[in-house]
């Protein structure tokens, strides 16, 4: 008991000054990088938050290597006035609309006043020397944008490049990666974008990773190693290389880290305990639902697919794909038709081409159907081979089809009046018409998965039972609910198999779609084309340093 009594006491004392901390807020860190002739870089740091204590707010960056010159700061008054010396424990009114840089054992830390207590927006600009090397190879940089263990740390961060010459930046002189960060990285009208996906908290950071081709800048500082060392060493503890290990505890090696550690811990667990309680309440709601027999929220399957991932009652987003190739099937727009090959040693082989009839007259699957037609040959005939191959050459369609579909059902559901306000991911956020909604969908997937525990059965006819696998395939469940089929309807076996095929049809097409789609993006990435971020590696970055935030 007494050792359980220490534990909790630790645990009140943690959390103490992290709650404190997550008093001020920064919304969004945008910042926009402009790479000079010479290899230094002009940024500008974008804060948008919220503030109601400390005296000011600070930015680390270690110096090893670089310099920073030109510092200035501003909000919707106008500038701050720049400081020679910074006096860190000054007072809240002698800071006020002031700025300086403050020096450390490791570099710098870029301060400013808070100034005002309420919703700020601050622009903070500075000039970092050396930002761009000339290897023996590439010129280039790694550079961390965004600290770990902020304790204001941004919901989201974005970080832009571009060179001032107006050159544009592409696959055909540039490479990319981002670290530290659930996100992407991407080439975007000439510049380099990087964006997170998720907040950032604990030990997560923005760094990115650029490499030039020679000649695109001329770097006054030089560097007598190879780009691939820098990048071999940034890689290391990153998903970019799947064969490799990543190195979790490389981060934990320094016992200056531990109280750093052990706030990140309280604060990922006070995320988490808000996370767990929302959770319960969600499967209160889900085991209240009653039994849904219809086909949910009016029909319209993107509304469905977008309370399914948005409220986890089906967890994989690319489930959509396989729900609509078996919709467009439903509807004859696509049609299976079977062909047998003879193989090794004689062996007959059934093989499944679908043959594309009608393009659907409702977005998203139209976009879908598109894709179809852009992999089969000119006869219309798709084989299965021919969509791997195309998905793998065409990535980003069937992410943008699935971005579609998920754009879709927001905004329909926005529009019906589903949210209280204009959006949110707790079930306090629904509005009692949303709620209604949501519980549709939970209520047929309860159905279908307790489909041979029910007495009443309805199934009649074929047309509801094409309807019901559809969302059964959205849920990630139509197998259960096949062989549920089968054990209560054994006498009509015969009677369904050729739709019960199209369902195993679909799906083995939507999973070689998908398939080859992450093949190719994981190709992508590693080769620094750009695509999802690596929370680990990124070792061996400029710039950037550990904390910061408000004082």
């Amino acid at each position: 008991m007494k050792r359980k009594g220490i534990f909790v006491l630790l645990f009140l004392l943690l959390l103490v000054p992290v709650q404190a901390a997550a008093k001020n807020h920064v919304t969004e860190i945008d910042i926009d990088v402009v790479i000079r002739e010479d290899g230094s870089a002009y940024i500008t740091q974008v804060w948008n938050g919220t503030f109601s204590e400390g005296t000011e707010n600070y930015i680390p960056i270690r110096t090893d290597g670089i310099e920073i010159s030109d510092f200035r700061v501003s909000d919707e008054n106008g500038e701050y006035r720049l400081m020679p010396k910074w006096d860190i424990d000054a007072t809240f009114e002698e800071k006020s609309r002031k700025c300086g840089i403050n020096e450390t054992k490791d570099g710098v830390e870029l301060c400013f006043g808070i100034s005002k207590y309420d919703t700020n927006r601050y622009a903070i600009e500075y000039v970092v020397h050396g930002f761009i090397k000339s290897y023996s190879d590439y010129d280039g940089t790694n550079f961390m944008f965004i600290n770990p263990d902020m304790n204001t740390f941004p919901t989201d961060g974005k970080v832009s490049i571009l060179l001032q010459s107006g050159e544009a930046l592409d696959k055909s002189n540039a490479r990319i990666w981002g670290f530290g960060y659930k996100g992407q990285i991407e080439f975007q009208n000439g510049k380099v974008v990087a964006y997170t996906e998720t907040p950032l908290d604990g030990s997560r950071s923005m760094i990115v990773m650029l490499q030039l081709n020679k000649g695109l800048v001329h770097p006054r500082k030089s560097d007598s190693r190879s780009f691939d060392e820098i990048k071999e060493r940034a890689m290391k503890g990153s998903d970019y290389d799947t064969d490799e290990i990543p190195d979790w505890l490389a981060r934990l090696i320094g016992v200056g880290f531990i109280l750093a550690i052990f706030a990140a811990i309280v604060l990922a667990l006070v995320l988490l305990i808000n996370k767990i309680i929302n959770m319960v309440k969600l499967g209160k709601f889900y085991n209240e639902a009653e039994y849904f027999r219809g086909i949910p929220n009016n029909g319209d399957m993107a509304v469905t697919y977008f309370l399914s991932k948005r409220f986890h009652v089906a967890s994989d987003e690319s489930l959509i794909i396989g729900a609509t190739l078996l919709s467009m099937m439903n509807r004859r727009e696509i049609e299976p038709v079977s062909e047998e090959r003879v193989g090794f040693f004689g062996k007959v082989k059934t093989e499944f081409s679908l043959v594309l009839r009608k393009e659907p007259d409702i977005e998203p699957d139209r976009q879908l159907y598109h894709i179809l037609i852009g992999a089969a040959r000119e006869d219309g005939i798709l084989q299965e081979k021919e969509l791997a191959a195309y998905a793998e050459d065409n990535p980003k369609l069937l992410r943008q089809f699935i971005a579609a579909a998920q754009l879709k059902g927001a905004s329909t559901f926005g529009a019906s009046g589903g949210f209280v306000k204009s959006g949110g991911k707790r079930l306090k956020d629904l509005s009692d018409a949303g709620k209604a909604q949501l519980a549709e969908a939970i209520g047929l997937k309860k159905y279908l998965l307790d489909f041979s525990l029910i007495a009443e059965r309805t199934i009649n006819e074929i047309d509801i039972w094409q309807d019901y696998m559809v969302y059964a395939a959205l849920f990630g469940i139509a197998d259960k609910v096949l062989a549920q089929f089968k054990k209560v309807y054994p006498e009509r076996i015969t009677e369904f198999e050729s739709y019960n095929r199209n369902v195993l049809i679909s799906y083995s097409y939507y999973r070689t779609m998908l398939r080859s789609t992450e093949k190719a993006e994981q190709a992508a990435r590693a080769s620094g084309f750009g695509g999802a971020s690596s929370i680990g590696g990124g070792g061996g970055f400029s710039g950037g340093g550990a904390g910061g935030g408000s004082r």
